[in-house]
C-alpha cells in the first residue's frame, strides 16, 4: 500500500471513529427493521485496466494503463449509496463511486489507440476518469431476525473517459496528437446476498454477482462477462449510525462494436472501503 492511500485509509478511519460517535446516543433501531440505509465513506483500490480501442478499418493495439500510460494502479475516490426496504422482503439500493486520474508517460514504441499512431519517443499525457454505478433490487428469500438471505438483480452502469495529449518532434517536425474517447457500459448482473447480525450492534455479510453477457446485432453489439464479490463489517453505535469496512473485488471485460467503444476493454480492482451508515 502506498504513502497516499496508507495516510487516506487512517484519516478515514479517524473520520469514522469521530463522525459515528456523535451519534451514539440515537434511538435504538434493530438491523434489518429500517426503512432507509445511507452510506458514504472512501473507496480505495488497486485498479488494473487494459484496452484496446479500434479505429476505421484498423484495430488498435493492447494497451495496459499502467505500464503503458504510466498510471498509478492505487487510487482513491468517494462512496456514496443508500438503500431502501420497499417491503419486508424487498430492497432496492444503488451506490455511485468516482475515480479520475492523470500520467505522463514517453512511449518507447508505436501504439495504435483509435484512429491515432503515437510515435516512438512521443511525450503523451493521459487522463482518464471512471464512475460506478451499480443498481440492485434483492428479494429475501429467507427473513429472520439475525439472517437475511436474498437473490439480487440489477444494473452494474459504467462509464469512462480516456483523453490523450502526445507532442513529438518528428524528422524535424512537431506533431500535436489528441485522441478522445468515452463510454458508457450498462451491464447486467445476477446474485445472491447474506446478511448476518450477530448481535443489535454488529453485522456482517457477503454479496457476489455474475454475468456473461452476448447481444446481437440489433441491440449493444458486445459481448463479455462480470464479477462483482463483497464482503462487509459493520458495526453500530448504540443507535441508528455506524461504521463498516468492506472489501470488494470486481472484474470486467467486454468486446464492442458500436459507435461509443469500438474494440476491447479490461479491467479489475479491489480494494478497502471505509464508511459511515445512517438508518431510519
Amino acid at each position: 500500500m502506498t504513502l497516499r492511500r496508507t495516510a487516506a485509509f487512517i484519516a478515514g478511519l479517524g473520520a469514522i471513529a469521530f463522525l459515528a460517535s456523535a451519534g451514539a446516543s440515537a434511538d435504538t433501531l434493530k438491523a434489518g427493521d429500517e426503512r432507509f440505509k445511507f452510506v458514504a465513506g472512501w473507496f480505495l483500490p488497486a485498479f488494473n485496466t487494459d484496452v484496446r480501442i479500434d479505429g476505421e478499418g484498423q484495430d488498435g493495439d493492447d494497451i495496459n494503463f499502467n505500464d503503458d500510460l504510466g498510471l498509478d494502479e492505487d487510487q482513491s475516490g468517494a462512496l456514496l449509496g443508500f438503500e431502501w426496504r420497499i417491503a419486508n422482503r424487498h430492497r432496492l439500493g444503488a451506490s455511485w463511486s468516482s475515480f479520475t486520474q492523470n500520467g505522463t508517460r514517453t512511449f518507447d514504441e508505436e501504439l495504435v489507440i483509435g484512429d491515432t499512431t503515437y510515435p516512438v519517443e512521443a511525450i503523451v499525457k493521459t487522463s482518464w476518469s471512471l464512475d460506478l454505478i451499480p443498481i440492485t433490487y434483492s428479494y429475501s428469500f429467507i427473513k429472520r431476525e439475525k439472517d437475511e438471505f436474498a437473490g439480487t438483480f440489477g444494473i452494474h452502469l459504467d462509464r469512462f473517459d480516456l483523453r490523450l495529449r502526445a507532442e513529438t518532434n518528428l524528422s524535424g517536425d512537431v506533431l500535436d496528437l489528441r485522441s478522445d474517447h468515452s463510454a458508457d457500459l450498462p451491464l447486467p448482473m445476477l446474485g445472491l446476498r447474506y446478511d448476518h447480525h450477530f448481535s443489535d450492534t454488529w453485522s456482517a455479510g457477503i454479496t457476489g454477482a455474475y454475468f456473461s453477457i452476448e447481444f446481437g446485432e440489433s441491440t449493444l453489439k458486445a459481448r463479455g462477462s462480470l464479477y462483482d464479490v463483497r464482503a462487509y463489517t459493520e458495526y453500530r453505535f448504540r443507535g441508528r449510525y455506524g461504521a463498516g469496512l468492506a472489501i470488494d473485488a470486481f472484474k470486467l471485460d467486454i468486446e464492442a462494436d458500436k459507435s461509443s467503444l469500438q474494440g476491447e476493454y479490461v479491467y479489475d480492482y479491489w480494494g478497502p472501503q471505509l464508511y459511515l451508515t445512517a438508518r431510519f
